[in-house]
């Protein structure tokens, strides 16, 4: 009897330890969540630099950061590498990816912009239908997005047809007079917004012909992808997908209230607001309350892990005739 007495007394002394044991690993655990939630990532230190245009929507917030710079976009290929090569790099996704396959110590981590283009008549045009003998302004040059996207869309039959303007302002000036730079009448224009606009404004007979952003869904069944969020292979992963994070929810915002963005531009105006920012900020916020055909805000501005899409880049990428990414190119 003596020997079972002390049996049991053994076995409620162990049972008491562990569960002791238990609770204190379960506090333990609590505390050490509760710690890991209680601890923001500093972004502060991180520098950011995108092209004047349409990606500065998306850093809306962050124009007083004096960490984050904006530049030309010609200037962008000289600082994937250096000193000067920033903590976060926006540009346009075949770009980046090209740059990283060059050896650029980056990885793609997601994508803001999602196509602002859109095929204008000048008005010129009697039977108001897009025929092989009409004449059609692109701009940029053949081997340029706005290109490779029509020729994606429409083949090779208008080629004949074509005409290249250097850039998206010539092209504006091309919709709102009806007229080619040497003087050719034009009866379509295909052009990105804000550009278009403006365009619209000044030529009371000109109107969209068709929203690219649907042509292509339409063609594809994927969305368009403009520009891209690269970040430096030297960002840990806590900080890069905590900065993945803000952004994502900045965007979300502005596009639930467009007058946020409207306030933070505002902290540059007049001509500086427009050398700052390469474009007019009020036109700019009154193209973003509009809607495209597919139903989103007409500059394209969205948000996407580039990871969690990894399907609609590669189809992007197979317009510039390159091969599919592999996940190791990828910021998780």
């Amino acid at each position: 009897m003596k020997k079972l007495l002390l049996v049991l007394s053994v076995l409620l002394l162990l049972c008491g330890c562990a569960s002791n044991k238990a609770e204190t690993v379960s506090e333990t655990v609590e505390a050490v969540s509760e710690t890991a939630e209680n601890t923001e990532v500093d972004l502060s230190s991180l520098s950011i630099v995108t092209p004047k245009g349409a990606p500065v929507l998306a850093f809306y917030d962050q124009i007083s950061n004096e960490n984050y710079t904006r530049v030309t976009a010609d200037a962008i290929s000289a600082l994937w590498t250096g000193d000067q090569s920033p903590d976060v790099l926006v540009v346009d996704l075949t770009s980046g990816v090209k740059a990283i396959e060059n050896g650029a110590e980056y990885k793609l981590g997601a994508i803001i912009t999602f196509g602002n283009f859109y095929l204008a008549s000048t008005g010129n045009d009697e039977n108001d239908t897009m025929d092989a003998d009409d004449k059609i302004v692109l701009f940029g040059n053949e081997n340029m997005l706005p290109s490779r996207l029509w020729h994606y869309l429409y083949g090779t039959d208008y080629d004949a047809s074509l005409l290249y303007e250097a850039d998206a302002q010539q092209a504006a000036a091309a919709l709102t007079s009806g007229k080619y730079s040497d003087g050719t009448e034009v009866d379509y224009v295909f052009l990105a917004q804000p550009a278009l606009f403006g365009a619209l404004k000044n030529n009371e007979n000109a109107k969209v012909y068709a929203d690219i952003q649907e042509e292509y869904k339409n063609k594809s069944g994927l969305d368009m992808i403009q520009a891209a969020v690269f970040i430096k292979n030297s960002v840990d992963a806590a900080t890069g997908n905590a900065f993945l994070d803000q952004l994502s929810k900045s965007i979300a915002s502005a596009i639930a209230d467009p007058s946020l963005v409207e306030e933070g531009l505002s902290v540059y105006t007049d001509d500086e607001a427009t050398a700052q920012y390469g474009f007019n900020p009020k036109v700019v916020v009154n193209v973003f309350k509009q809607k495209n055909a597919l139903g989103n805000n007409a500059m394209g501005l969205g948000f996407a892990k580039a990871i969690d899409i990894k399907s609609d880049i590669d189809a992007f990428l197979s317009i510039f005739s390159i091969s599919e990414t592999s996940e190791e190119i990828y910021f998780k």
